[in-house]
């Protein structure tokens, strides 16, 4: 019998940018919220007297898409070691030390944030009895707040926490199917994509009343989940294939990609007819979207050296790093600083409504450095040595799933 080859665990530096652009993008919409400001550029062609200017306006205002680019790349990290498993003979992660991982990585950011902003609520008076602050507190806690609107779109401690009671869920359901798809890789996906689509367009768009709660769940992002692991599956395959000659042909797809992208990007912001139908398309769109986010990925993972020098820097590496953090706390920060009236605007209009573009401007830059200065020092001063400390002595065991 063949000896399996020995896998390559080497990091992939390009999805840290990756993951770092899909982040910026999401915290660029949220403040783009609060703010309006609208980016353009001027372009100034060889031909004609006037400039030709150009809105970059679908950027911000697409921004919240993103969330299933990062969902498929957290499907895909933590596939890729069974998807070695499956290639090269790998041991299987143990059950016990995914669940320990998962809830050091996610627990103590989600619960510091959840206890100090709920504490802020109870000081503003943000509600209206003891009953409703329990029950907010209670599902916000256990990562079971998208399930009552109530505590989903009524929360008042802090909305965008709903993905990590999404990935809290998927995480309870991972070790089975990881050890599903190792078994049966095509019928999983299959059975995942069917019950995604199943609950999309059997369960969810024929009810446009109740859109808002159902674009959210779990199993809306069932597609997205198993794109991701499929993707974890086919990387694993062809860098096995082609170890001994390496891909250089797939990042050829990268601009024919992202064009795509920002013509899905631009069909899904302009298709629905008014803001109450968005949530119908954005979910009817979100299987091809994780289509192409695929590629993106799969594309971005063989690019080599033009992968890391572009995406692999030690910027994007910053903000892949602080991702969390940042994701957790910059809605939030966003709209205290606004409430706050800081930056200072004078009269009761808000300036965003208004077009004061100073304004605009300097509550853009403030924010952006407020939420990366808060998420940074979040990052190394609490929860990496939370996480160190929580996990020492732990072992890699490999238990099968």
């Amino acid at each position: 019998m063949e000896r399996p080859m020995k896998s390559d665990t080497k990091h992939i530096p390009a999805l840290d940018g990756l993951r770092a652009i899909a982040i910026l993008m999401i915290v660029w919409y949220h403040f783009w919220q609060q703010s309006w400001l609208s980016p353009s550029l001027s372009v100034r062609l060889p031909f004609g007297p006037r400039a030709v200017f150009v809105s970059l306006d679908i950027l911000p205002r697409t921004g919240y898409l993103f969330v299933d680019l990062l969902l498929l790349l957290s499907a895909f990290c933590l596939f890729l070691p069974h998807a070695r498993s499956m290639v090269y003979g790998d041991p299987v992660p143990s059950v016990r030390g995914f669940y320990k991982k998962r809830l050091v990585r996610i627990v103590p950011p989600y619960y510091l944030s959840a206890l100090l902003l709920f504490c802020y609520a109870l000081l503003t008076r943000a509600y209206g009895t003891a009953g409703e602050a329990i029950r907010d507190l209670l599902a916000t806690l256990s990562f079971t707040q998208v399930f009552s609107p109530r505590t989903y779109l009524g929360t008042k401690i802090n909305g965008v926490l709903w993905t990590a009671a999404v990935e809290m869920q998927f995480y309870l359901l991972f070790p089975l199917l990881a050890r599903c798809f190792r078994k049966k890789p095509l019928l999983t996906y299959l059975s995942m994509l069917g019950a995604s689509l199943l609950f999309v367009y059997g369960v969810s768009l024929p009810r446009p009343e109740q859109l808002r709660m159902l674009q959210n769940q779990l199993p809306a992002f069932l597609s997205v989940f198993a794109n991701g692991m499929a993707a974890a599956y086919v990387y694993t395959l062809s860098e096995k294939q082609l170890a001994a000659r390496p891909i250089r042909l797939l990042p050829l797809f990268l601009l024919p990609v992202i064009a795509f992208s920002l013509v899905l990007l631009n069909r899904i912001r302009h298709g629905a007819a008014g803001a109450e139908l968005l949530p119908a398309y954005q979910m009817a769109m979100r299987y091809p979207l994780s289509l192409v986010f695929t590629l993106l990925l799969l594309a971005l993972s063989f690019s080599g050296r033009v992968g890391r020098a572009l995406l692999g820097n030690r910027i994007l590496r910053f903000f892949a790093a602080i991702s969390y953090e940042l994701y957790i706390w910059h809605q939030w920060i966003a709209v205290r600083l606004k409430e706050w009236r800081i930056p200072y605007w004078a009269g009761d209009a808000l300036p965003n409504m208004t077009g004061d573009r100073p304004w605009q401007i300097r509550y853009t830059v403030m924010v952006f450095f407020v939420a990366i200065s808060a998420a940074a020092l979040l990052t190394y001063c609490y929860e990496r040595p939370v996480s160190r400390l929580l996990l020492r002595g732990s072992k890699n065991t490999t238990k099968e799933v």
